[in-house]
């Protein structure tokens, strides 16, 4: 998705937002980072699967007016929004390829050179969405990439990285690093937080190696540093084998991209002990209005297939400062009273 999305970089962002009501859930979610050693994934995945879908909201932007941006995502309105849309969980974008993310984070600021401000918004919104939607029985997932932001130099040198995020591996004080960030991030959030997935996992060989200090393990640690039950899906594309396969075995769900809904768990299964999930948009691509592309029926009728089948589908949808657009809210509403009977 990071190639398929850097277009977006350079214009006024839109953000894809959804959201829905789902049941409890059976995760043990703890009370305060390292409180708890041994993870329950199972449990997690439980919740995910009886979810049965959630919605992504894509808010990307960069320059002088992110701040404002972000200022200016409606909370409120979207956490009602999404209850009426029936989601199970919102997974929110941190930030991708222009460094600019819609959260502090000092560690980020710190290596990559920038004053407070300057690259994280002021405003906490992953904080203020976790709080609003939580109270609605609604998680929150952050998206965020696996290599640092491929349109800022200066960044990526403070980070560590390499100018080729796509081909050559990470390198080993980035894999360090980064790590340091996500940590930030997840324990600020703790049980607030319900999963990550991680973009544009391309090249694997900075991490395959565990017998090297920093790999797989240092990276899902952080992630899991504020929680661990924290899902984890690392995303290397669209190809089938790649959306539906794992990485890792730190990995709990597939990432699912594609560019349709044309997939069941039945014919591409995911590996052993790793939840089916299918993550695709919308409208006419990610983040854009436009469509749907399906009629209301066709939808409901795949998503009950895709649950059947033991799946999760994420939906990708336009959202302009934190509001739904309005065709997508319907048909997501349609979902809801075609799978969710309420």
């Amino acid at each position: 998705m990071i190639r398929a999305l850097s277009w977006l970089l350079f214009t006024t962002a839109l953000a894809t937002v959804g959201a829905c009501r789902h049941p409890s859930g059976s995760a043990r979610f703890v009370d305060r980072p390292g409180s708890e050693v041994v993870a329950d994934r199972s449990a997690a995945q439980a919740w995910f699967r009886e979810a049965k879908y959630g919605v992504c909201v894509l808010l990307l932007g960069e320059g002088p007016s992110w701040n404002d941006q972000v200022d200016r995502f409606d909370v409120a309105a979207f956490a009602d929004q999404m209850s009426r849309a029936g989601a199970g969980y919102v997974l929110l974008t941190l930030g991708q390829n222009s460094g600019h993310y819609c959260a502090p984070n000092a560690t980020y600021d710190r290596y990559a050179g920038y004053a407070a401000g300057e690259r994280c918004s002021t405003r906490d919104l992953p904080m203020e969405l976790a709080d609003a939607l939580g109270p609605r029985g609604i998680r929150l997932l952050l998206y965020c990439t696996s290599r640092a932001p491929q349109n800022d130099a200066k960044a990526r040198a403070g980070l560590a990285e390499g100018d080729d995020i796509i081909a050559a591996p990470a390198p080993q004080e980035f894999v360090r690093r980064w790590s340091d960030v996500i940590r930030e991030w997840s324990v600020r959030y703790g049980p607030k937080l319900a999963g990550w997935w991680f973009d544009g996992a391309y090249s694997t060989g900075g991490w395959d190696d565990l017998t090297r200090t920093y790999n797989w393990r240092t990276w899902a640690e952080a992630a899991r540093a504020g929680n661990p039950n924290c899902l984890l899906a690392f995303n290397k594309g669209t190809r089938v084998e790649d959306a539906f396969g794992k990485l890792t075995d730190e990995q709990d769900y597939t990432a699912g991209e594609r560019n349709g809904f044309d997939l069941l768990p039945e014919n591409a299964p995911p590996p052993p002990s790793v939840q089916w999930h299918l993550f695709a948009y919308l409208g006419e691509d990610w983040g854009k209005a436009g469509g749907p592309r399906h009629r209301d029926e066709w939808m409901v009728d795949y998503v009950r297939r895709v649950n059947e089948q033991g799946g999760v589908i994420t939906f990708d949808v336009c959202v302009v400062d934190g509001r739904v657009y309005e065709p997508h809210l319907r048909q997501l509403c349609a979902v809801r009273r075609g799978v969710r009977g309420d």
